[in-house]
């Protein structure tokens, strides 16, 4: 019984970790983390997205997307390479309500999508 009770207990903790870095926004490998700032919010709502990059040579550009299935907004910017700051802040204004995931591409000098991370955002509509 106590074998039992201490593999539930090893089991609960690696899904419970496991849930916790992908709920982070943390990217499959390291070269791109983005944080997005309210997770909450109410609309019309202004969220800030911050790309963190691990710089290098094939970084062109970073595409930004929010979408809700109902509203969507994108933006692009580009990279400089090695020499492009590594962290890289945007927002978007006047999202209205819905349930947004937030996802930063990054974007190689092919054109190749190399990199994806997301989040989940909520913003809630005003009830007017």
């Amino acid at each position: 019984m106590m074998r039992m009770r201490s593999a539930f207990s090893a089991f609960s903790l690696v899904v419970a970790t496991v849930f916790l870095c992908a709920a982070s926004g943390s990217a499959a490998d390291e070269r791109l983390r983005i944080e997005v700032t309210p997770r909450i919010s109410q609309a019309p709502a202004q969220v800030r997205i911050r790309a963190i990059v691990t710089p290098s040579a094939e970084n062109r550009g970073l595409r930004i997307v929010a979408d809700s299935g109902e509203f969507f907004r994108s933006s692009y910017l580009a990279l400089d390479g090695a020499d492009a700051a590594p962290i890289t802040d945007t927002s978007f204004k006047n999202l209205p309500g819905g349930e947004y995931e937030v996802s930063v591409t990054l974007v190689d000098s092919q054109g190749h999508a190399t990199t994806v991370d997301r989040l989940t955002i909520m913003v809630t509509s005003s009830g007017k």
